[in-house]
């Protein structure tokens, strides 16, 4: 479960702070939902709360579980570092076997052989690979993703749906995209963001007539390629 106590922030975000939660109070009992809104410029930002990237300017957000960082947040798969020396940082934080974590990544990717390489000299596509199938490795009770899941038919993409509709098995899915078809897919309850505040809607069809999903401002000239979002930064709080 994750719940909201006395939650109000306001982020700097787009060249001034905005108004984003007031007092909220909120309980998310284990379920799957689709975060929507009128704003979904604002999901960054109620995503970061959410997964206690950063903390709000008044209350708390407290987790009775394991919650995953934004998945599909690309920003930390850059730089000198290897995909393997990425893989054993993961491990270590989360308290995973590195072996396994290894086997995990290599047999889902689609060049294994390239984890040995500093990941600034990957291609757009391993990057995303890299990212999406490291995020299978822990056992998040609560998962939390950002933008859209694999969609393109591929061999990568149907590996790593199977595992990810293992992974959710009495789990709970937090899911802010802007492909309502992947929302419809994976999500039974609405998480809806409106008037500084959050509530959870049963009706999930009532919800993405009312607020279909689109792309935010954020996000809406990043190249999409079948893999899912754009690259930003932050993706493990950091």
């Amino acid at each position: 479960m994750i719940q909201l106590n006395g939650v109000t922030d306001e982020p700097y975000a787009f060249g001034s702070r905005q108004a984003l939660l007031a007092d909220a109070n909120l309980d998310i009992p284990v379920g799957r939902y689709a975060l929507l809104s009128s704003a979904p410029e604002m999901h960054r930002q109620l995503v970061d709360i959410l997964c206690c990237l950063r903390p709000p300017r008044q209350g708390f957000v407290k987790h009775d579980s394991s919650v995953s960082w934004a998945i599909g947040r690309q920003g930390f798969i850059r730089g000198k570092a290897t995909g393997l020396s990425m893989i054993d940082f993961v491990s270590d934080i989360y308290e995973i076997n590195a072996d396994a974590t290894h086997e995990l990544v290599a047999d889902l990717v689609s060049d294994p052989k390239g984890l040995a390489k500093p990941m600034e000299h990957w291609p757009l596509y391993a990057r995303q690979e890299f990212s999406f199938a490291l995020a299978l490795a822990p056992a998040f009770d609560v998962y939390v993703i950002e933008g859209s899941i694999p969609f393109e038919p591929c061999r990568f993409t149907r590996l790593w749906l199977a595992l990810f509709e293992e992974r959710l098995v009495g789990r709970t899915l937090i899911f802010s995209s802007y492909r309502q078809n992947q929302l419809a897919d994976y999500c039974i309850k609405g998480l809806i963001y409106e008037r500084s505040a959050l509530r959870i809607d049963d009706d999930l069809d009532q919800c993405l007539s009312r607020f279909p999903p689109r792309r935010s401002r954020g996000d809406s000239g990043t190249r999409d390629d079948g893999l899912g979002g754009g690259f930003d930064e932050g993706q493990l709080g950091f």
